[in-house]
């Protein structure tokens, strides 16, 4: 396959290629991603759909004995880190089923070798900040907080039409890293990955899948609300107080937490 140089071209083709979601396999027989040795599990149990550091989509295979969430019998569902999942009589955690998935290695684009973000040691949202640095001093995770509010009803309304979305992802990318950066890696984001990228920019690192065919509609419309709402809070990771729908200029003017002190602005 043959990669335009327009910056526009290139990162739409990352985009195309990073919105295959990974698919886990959930079931009794060894084969499976995740092998739940019970024979009350069917040999094919359930399928687990990757769509953020946090969140995945659940969907039961027909099986005997059930898949449930929280103890309610589910088809299909968004679940995350505190929903409690149970195969027949088998129960998990999502971090416990998420330890018998290979961690991802680099994905390979083009000539393009993107990398799966790490997360820094010491870190509010993608800000990072020196040991010395003031405890409540959050001014720089709180302005990245500027861009979730932004994207939020963009990435909304654009999530039902995958062709805009890829191009509204083109144009986010392209304006966080800069066209003349992008023409300068060959067109092919080259010492970027764009993992991390889109991961820095409010709410883009969902734009793979936003732009994926695995998901319905009201299942990236619901993705786009979680993930907001768990952002869109005070960056002071002792407090976390939900911002909800209050204007991101609103809050600059406050300035700081009412109810932690953080500092948000100057």
């Amino acid at each position: 396959m043959t990669y335009s140089t327009r910056p526009t071209d290139s990162i739409e083709a990352a985009i195309e290629a990073l919105s295959q979601l990974p698919r886990y396999s959930i079931g009794r027989t060894v084969g499976n991603t995740i092998v739940v040795p019970n024979a009350r599990v069917s040999s094919q149990h359930a399928t687990l759909i990757r769509c953020s550091d946090q969140l995945y989509v659940l969907e039961d295979l027909a099986s005997k004995h059930g898949t449930f969430v929280n103890d309610t019998r589910i088809t299909r569902k968004l679940v995350g880190p505190d929903d409690t999942l149970r195969f027949a009589d088998s129960p998990f955690s999502l971090a416990d089923l998420l330890q018998q998935v290979p961690t991802p290695g680099p994905v390979q684009v083009g000539r393009s070798t993107l990398v799966p973000q790490t997360s820094p040691s010491w870190s509010a949202g993608a800000a990072t900040y020196p040991a010395d640095h003031d405890a409540l001093d959050f001014r720089a995770a709180f302005a990245e907080l500027k861009a979730v509010f932004d994207q939020y009803p963009k990435l909304r309304r654009d999530c039902r039409n995958r062709d805009k979305m890829i191009r509204t992802g083109s144009v986010i990318v392209s304006s966080v890293v800069g066209v003349s950066a992008v023409l300068a890696s060959g067109g092919a984001l080259a010492g970027f990955g764009l993992l991390q990228v889109l991961s820095g920019a409010g709410l883009s690192m969902l734009i793979p899948t936003l732009c994926s065919t695995l998901l319905s509609t009201d299942e990236k419309l619901e993705l786009i609300d979680k993930t907001y709402r768990e952002r869109y809070r005070c960056p002071n990771p002792t407090c976390r107080d939900p911002f909800g729908m209050r204007e991101w200029e609103q809050l600059a003017q406050q300035k700081s937490c009412r109810r932690c002190k953080a500092i948000w602005a100057d």
